[in-house]
Parts: structure tokens; sequence; C-alpha cells
């Protein structure tokens, strides 16, 4: 399955955030101070003061702590439980961190440590001075974990974010990897599968698009070094992270507490 972006580029959001704030700097700086000199406009926000989570999801968010991070902590997200085996959960196009939340508290209260982040240009994070990536967004989210006391990483991912943590596996080293319904590949990216070298769990509705993420699923399987990947297929058209609102929801979180279970349990 190839997944084509089909809307506005991330960049986009950035110039439309730059417009806002040209024009908030304009409006402060033609009014008058009442001193007789010009005003002046009023300093960014800091890390702490930039909005962490949209409204939509704030009350699954206040379980957690919100943090900022990466370089000039331009990626924002939300961290739950405790725990030395940490998760990163990145989600799917035209999505953010709130579709992970609800999953993130389950993980949270069976003993893991979790962060939920949005991609840079999506939902309150940034984008760097730099190019964005996926792929470094979820190496930023692994060292953060990490550098908080998270001695082993499971990347967890839905679609264009399961693809990007497929592609992490070098960088990143976790213990497994689970996929709900990554694509084969995502605008001008591939899965290489040749970096599935660590424990792999490939899930995808069976008539997601037609059957076209369950056929991605049995692709990177394929080709990826033996013994490594597991593909779990479950009866549902839904995508992503939908897999765990869907009536398969019980057994699609079955197969994702068995196979962490097995190779990544959490730990004190």
């Amino acid at each position: 399955m190839t997944w084509k972006r089909s809307h506005r580029p991330r960049r986009a959001v950035a110039v439309t955030a730059l417009a806002t704030l040209v024009a908030a700097a304009v409006t402060a700086c033609s009014s008058d101070d009442g001193a007789g000199g010009g005003a002046s406009a009023s300093p960014s926000p800091s890390a702490s003061e930039r909005p962490l989570v949209g409204a939509a999801c704030a009350a699954d968010a206040a379980g957690g702590t919100q943090v900022r991070f990466g370089g000039d902590d331009y990626l924002a997200g939300v961290v739950m439980g405790s725990g030395t085996t940490g998760v990163v959960l990145a989600h799917e196009y035209q999505s953010d961190s709130c579709n992970w939340l609800p999953y993130a508290k389950t993980l949270a209260d069976e003993g893991y440590t979790t962060l939920t982040f949005d991609f840079a240009g999506y939902g309150a994070s940034e984008l760097p001075a730099g190019t964005a990536s996926n792929d470094a967004d979820v190496a930023e989210a692994a060292a953060y974990l990490r550098a908080h006391g998270a001695s082993k990483i499971v990347l967890l991912g839905a679609s264009m974010g399961a693809q990007a943590e497929l592609n992490d596996i070098k960088t990143v080293d976790p213990e497994a990897v689970v996929s709900l319904s990554s694509p084969w590949s995502f605008g001008s990216e591939a899965v290489d599968p040749s970096g599935v070298t660590v424990p792999v769990l490939l899930l995808a509705g069976r008539t997601d698009s037609g059957g076209g993420f369950a056929e991605s699923a049995r692709l990177i399987a394929s080709k990826a070094p033996s013994k490594h990947a597991t593909v779990a297929i479950v009866d549902s058209s839904e995508h992503g992270t939908g897999l765990l609102r869907s009536v398969q929801r019980t057994a699609v979180e079955k197969k994702i507490a068995t196979f962490l279970a097995t190779y990544a349990p959490p730990t004190s």
C-alpha cells in the first residue's frame, strides 16, 4: 500500500503559523504605549508557556505530564506512567497525539512509561529550523524517554507513524516494535525491511483500503530477516488507532499485550 499525501504538506503549516506571528507583531508595534514611544512586540512565549495538547483531548492528557523536547523544544508530548520500559507512540497522517492518549493510559496502568507526541508541524509541535523528518522525531522521543529513566524502548506507531518507527529501528535500537496499519510507502519514503532486526508485530485490518494495508503488512514481513516479523490481520476495515476503537478492540489489545509481555514486559 502506497500512502500519498493528499493535503497540504507540513511546511505549509509553518508558513501559516509564521504569517499569524507576523500579523501579531505588526499589530503590537503599531499600538501606542502611552509614553510617546513606539510599543514593542511581546517576547516569544517560553517552551513552558506554549500549548502542548489541543482542547479536544485535554481531559485525556490531564492524567499525564505535558512536555516539550527535541532541539529548541520543537516537539510536544504527554508522558504517562512509570517504569523503565518506555513506549513511544507515534500518530498517523492528518492526526496527532490525541488519538493515542486513551491507549497510552492503558499501557501506563500496566506498568509502562509512555510518551505520545505530535510529529513536527502537527498538533502542538513546531517545525524545526531545518527540514522536518518523521524518523528524526521518533529518535528524539526515544532519546527523551531514555534521558528520563527508560532503559528499554518499545516503538508503537499507527500508519505514517508506524512506517517512521519501522525505519528507525537501527537508530533507536528498541526491544520491539508494534505497527498498526503501516503502509509499504508514504510519500517518497518506503519501509526498509532489512532494518527489521528486532521482534515486530504488524497489525492491520483485513479490509482496510480494500485489503491494501493487510497486503503491506505481509510484504514487510516477507522481506524482513526471518523470524523477526509477525503478521496479525483482524477482521476490520478500521485504520491505525481506529483498530483500538473498533469492534475488534479486545482482540487487538490482546495481541499487543501478548507480544509485549513476550518481548518487552514492563519493568519497575
